[in-house]
């Protein structure tokens, strides 16, 4: 699949570059997603460039300012058919919220690929996160650490 840049209105999606784009996320990274980094053992900015190094597909979001949003990706699980799929963002994603959901399922299906299934675990806490992937239609289940649970979206 080749990996090419997306324009919409308010922002661009294109490869990431994660040497760079680690340091722009890290510096103004959401306190949820920093939270959930630390609860689980992670340095947040450790948790962005092993995102980076391990996954087969990564994208950073800029917005019209070229500010770094946000980063997603894709990376292999270690169940055959399940790809882990994980997405790191600064506050900055509050500006391009209707561009952001209205193109969430294409990215979706874009990243599922082969897969059959996405997954990775989420902080209960994070209302915001947790309603989003409600939306993309995730099975909860739990996932053996307290205050997280599990994702999975299907085909």
């Amino acid at each position: 699949m080749e990996l090419e840049e997306h324009v919409y209105s308010d922002c661009t999606i294109a490869p990431a570059d994660g040497y760079f784009d680690a340091a722009q996320i890290y510096e103004d990274m959401r306190m949820a997603d920093m939270l959930e980094c630390i609860g689980l053992g992670i340095h947040p900015r450790h948790a962005l460039e092993e995102s980076y190094e391990v996954s087969e597909e990564a994208w950073t979001i800029t917005d019209k300012d070229c500010r770094t949003v946000a980063s997603f990706g894709v990376t292999q699980s270690n169940t055959t058919g399940v790809g882990t799929i994980w997405l790191l963002g600064t506050y900055r994603i509050h500006n391009i919220k209707r561009t952001f959901i209205k193109h969430s399922k294409e990215w979706v299906a874009r990243l599922m690929g082969d897969y059959k299934a996405l997954t990775n675990i989420v902080c209960e806490s994070n209302e915001l996160s947790v309603r989003w992937l409600t939306w993309l239609g995730a099975a909860w289940s739990g996932c053996g650490i307290d205050n997280y649970k599990q994702f999975t979206i299907y085909k």
